[in-house]
């Protein structure tokens, strides 16, 4: 116990922090003679105790170690920011069912409403006994103090005895083999559970090849290192002792080096974070030590392909390609925890470095630009393509899409401890109310390189599109979470306005019609052991100049190779986006189909200016072009070759949370808006052009007045041009690049650019700027030749008119930053 223990065992554990793969020093425990298990008769003892005042590290000051005399001014810091962030960090509308718990626990220490089912009958993901963890975590912050609306429980007996009756409960039933603490439902931790141990099945062959021993290592350990500091003081040691054992059973996971590739990013943040609680409950410093090592290990820009954890464009990986910024990069696990971690070793040996200090930075800098705002309840969430499986949730079951979940407080505090602008801005901008779906007020277009992910943000709305390459991958099914989910990364478009489009529709969705995907309807098998494929292609990725942006992919079906394409999204500025679709090819018979939306259904939808009606035939647009809008966002559609046709879909549709994963919500009906192109003729390309955050007579407008024009699209390049700003985009599918020729307008000389590779670039004639990015990330360099036409004026920032070709060489981007942006002036 802090309070008790005395400075030769401080001392005798500080010594130097061992080095990340050193073995850790076992926690140190008070010498009483007992077991450290409880038996059947003491687990129901309730602790008689009384309380004291707030706990501190008790030091002397007679040792002759060589030890830095701050260590122990340091853990007595670290301790009480410790109590405070656990205290904080609690979700404080459960307070008022503490009454109920504490009538509900039965003499044996278990609540008859918790479901304790164990070992590998136990539901795999989201362990329901967890829950009883949870409930003494709050309950032990309520008598410690400073929980929002328990003051009623402060040092109470009462709460204090049912609190260690739970957890004597707890640790009666603890596993003793460890073999169960990964390898549960083997041979060696069979499922039988012949001592009826609690712990829940994490054997890598136990259903489909998915490992899970979060619950055993991560989730119960991390609620009893908490809930055993805010108690510390009024433990007796049987408590103690199994607290000490429970956290440094899952700390010295670290020792095994058959679980390092498990042992990474997120994981190995939670399991740390698990350490410190562990390192003060025994005031073993050179435990504490080797956590914040292994902590600020994780908080670095990782620059390997598929790699986890922060990557250089302020994505977050995990599970080895795919982006997570939403859950293991946020919620809760990496920001809250380092954010923790940092607040508390602020000032002290154990603070930051520089380099992760800089890492952190740029993981905030990218978050910034995939959070959306439901103006409509006032809540931040992440885009859906930031989940990954989590998709598979609803709002109510408190799970990554609920909210963003950050402490924007302490990202606050942190930032002004550490002078960063970049934090304090995150904080101020995320802490604003907004009328519309644009959290924090930004604009401007970005390309997450390291994730084939681009966000374009207007002055009212967010569009995000997400992408898989050769270096990435599409989506994830892991404890039977979005077993529908192999198409979320096939060109994925959301567009959020009032942040409430996508929000607890996902049980009622058709998943072969996700969000602005090219697909052969139902073609794909869709479950949960063929949803994760890499993709095949490598010629994926974007160029953006900060303000507008062009996002290219080349598919081909990674699981049936039965359908290929290559597409371009083109995001100007002025809210306009042009998609381009070419090369299409099909060896099945489906129907092959671009997806505009599939979303709630909002008020009104027009087409080809008449209101449409389900039950009566559409109206038919003029001149092959249809004129679609819904929900603040129209619709430009032509096809003067008669390859498309439009459909929509506007109703009601039903579906079960439990067939897409572990919710627990009842059926959702949802009332919804889906509209798709049908290819009829897969030799033709298409175009169409989409205006976001328009009312309809905004819409009606601007689509008459700032409509792109497409310059080629097919299977060499697909280029477009936008006269009212002056921006030209282009992409150069060809390993040999190629050229392409515009004029820009009447009276003005034609230009030609020519690229020697297979490249994406904006020109913006007004200035000459030219950013290039290579979406293969393999080029070293790529050349561009203007050349101008005999007759016409030359564009703006030309210079001599005499001279009529130029050309310019890029040297590219590598490593980590391949796949980057640089810009240059044609001069």
């Amino acid at each position: 116990m802090l309070a008790t223990h005395i400075i030769t065992l401080l001392l005798s554990s500080i010594a130097i922090a061992a080095p990340d793969h050193a073995p850790v020093t076992p926690p140190i425990t008070p010498s009483n003679g007992t077991s450290d298990i409880l038996s059947s008769s003491s687990a129901t003892t309730p602790n008689t105790g009384t309380s004291t005042p707030t706990p501190t590290l008790t030091t002397g000051s007679t040792s002759t170690s060589s030890t830095p005399s701050a260590i122990p001014t340091d853990l007595e810091a670290i301790y009480q920011r410790r109590l405070t962030n656990i205290v904080g960090s609690l979700n404080v509308s459960q307070v008022p069912e503490i009454s109920t718990w504490l009538s509900s626990l039965d003499s044996s220490g278990k609540w008859p409403d918790v479901d304790y089912t164990t070992g590998c009958a136990a539901q795999r993901a989201n362990w329901p006994a967890g829950g009883h963890w949870i409930r003494l975590q709050l309950m032990a912050a309520a008598y410690h103090g400073g929980l929002l609306g328990a003051d009623q429980y402060v040092k109470n007996q009462a709460i204090l005895d049912s609190t260690i009756l739970g957890m004597n409960y707890w640790f009666s039933r603890d596993f003793t083999n460890p073999a169960c603490l990964f390898q549960g439902g083997s041979a060696a931790c069979p499922c039988s559970n012949p001592d009826n141990s609690l712990w829940q099945v994490s054997h890598t062959l136990v259903l489909f090849r998915n490992t899970n021993w979060f619950s055993n290592v991560i989730l119960v350990p991390n609620l009893v290192g908490q809930t055993c500091l805010l108690l510390n003081e009024t433990l007796a040691p049987l408590q103690s002792n199994n607290c000490s054992r429970i956290t440094s059973r899952s700390y010295n996971s670290f020792l095994d080096s058959s679980l390092k590739g498990y042992l990474t990013g997120a994981n190995a943040l939670d399991i740390a974070k698990i350490g410190i609680d562990g390192g003060l409950l025994t005031i073993n410093a050179t435990q504490i030590g080797d956590a914040f090592d292994r902590i600020h290990s994780q908080i670095i820009i990782q620059n390997a392909t598929t790699a986890d954890g922060i990557r250089p464009d302020g994505s977050f990986g995990q599970h080895n390609g795919l982006m997570y910024n939403g859950n293991y990069g946020e919620y809760p696990v990496l920001t809250n925890d380092v954010l923790d971690f940092e607040v508390e070793a602020s000032d002290t040996q154990f603070a930051a470095s520089p380099a992760s200090r800089a890492a952190f930075e740029t993981l905030f800098n990218g978050d910034r630009w995939m959070i959306y705002r439901n103006s409509l309840t006032g809540v931040n969430h992440w885009d859906f393509s930031a989940l990954g499986r989590f998709i598979s949730f609803a709002v109510a079951d408190e799970q990554a899409t609920a909210s963003i979940n950050i402490n924007l407080t302490q990202v606050e505090v942190l930032g002004e401890l550490w002078s960063s602008s970049n934090l304090t801005t995150f904080a101020q901008q995320l802490s604003k109310n907004t009328t519309n779906a644009n959290a924090g007020f930004m604009k401007g277009n970005r390309m997450f390189f390291a994730n084939d992910y681009m966000v374009h943000r207007g002055e009212n709305y967010v569009s995000t599109l997400k992408m898989y390459s050769s270096r990435t991958r599409n989506s994830e099914c892991l404890n039977t979470q979005n077993p529908f989910g192999f198409h979320l990364a096939d060109g994925t478009l959301y567009t959020y306005l009032d942040g409430n489009e996508y929000e607890d529709i996902a049980a009622a969705w058709d998943w072969n019609l996700v969000p602005g995907i090219t697909v052969d309807y139902g073609a794909t098998q869709l479950d949960c052991s063929h949803t994760t494929f890499s993709g095949l292609e490598g010629f994926v990725g974007g160029v953006s100049d900060g303000n507008a942006g062009l996002a290219v992919m080349r598919y081909t079906n990674p699981l049936t190779k039965s359908l290929r394409w290559q597409k371009a999204w083109i995001f100007f500025p002025d809210d306009i986006q042009h998609i381009m679709v070419n090369s299409i090819s099909s060896t099945t018979n489906a129907s092959v189909r671009t997806v505009l939306d599939q979303c709630l259904h909002k008020d009104k939808v027009v087409l080809n200016g008449a209101i449409y009606d389900p039950s009566s035939p559409p109206t038919i647009g003029s001149n092959g072009t249809d004129v679609l809008w819904h929900g603040g966002v129209g619709y430009i559609i032509e096809d003067d070759s008669n390859s498309l046709a439009l459909s929509l879909q506007v109703g009601s549709k039903s579906g079960s949370w439990q067939k897409i994963g572990t919710s627990t919500q009842p059926p959702v009906t949802v009332d919804m808006f889906t509209a798709w192109l049908e290819h009829r003729d897969l030799s033709k390309p298409i175009s169409y052009t989409a205006y976001p955050g328009t009312s309809l007579e905004q819409f009606l407008a601007k689509s008459t007045q700032k409509r792109p024009i497409t310059i080629e699209n097919d299977d060499t390049i697909s280029a477009a041009y936008d006269s009212w700003n002056k921006i030209f985009m282009a992409a150069f599918w060809q390993v040999s690049g190629g050229s392409v020729t515009f004029t820009p307008s009447a009276g003005d000389s034609s230009i030609t650019i020519a690229a020697d590779a297979n490249v994406a670039l904006i020109y913006r004639l007004e200035t000459g700027d030219i950013t290039v990015a290579d979406p293969s990330q393999m080029l070293a360099s790529v050349q561009l030749n203007f050349t101008l036409g005999c007759e016409g004026r030359a564009p703006p920032n030309w210079g001599n008119g005499d001279i009529q070709e130029k050309a310019i060489v890029f040297t590219l981007p590598t490593g980590g930053v391949a796949g980057s942006s640089i810009t240059k002036k044609l001069e």
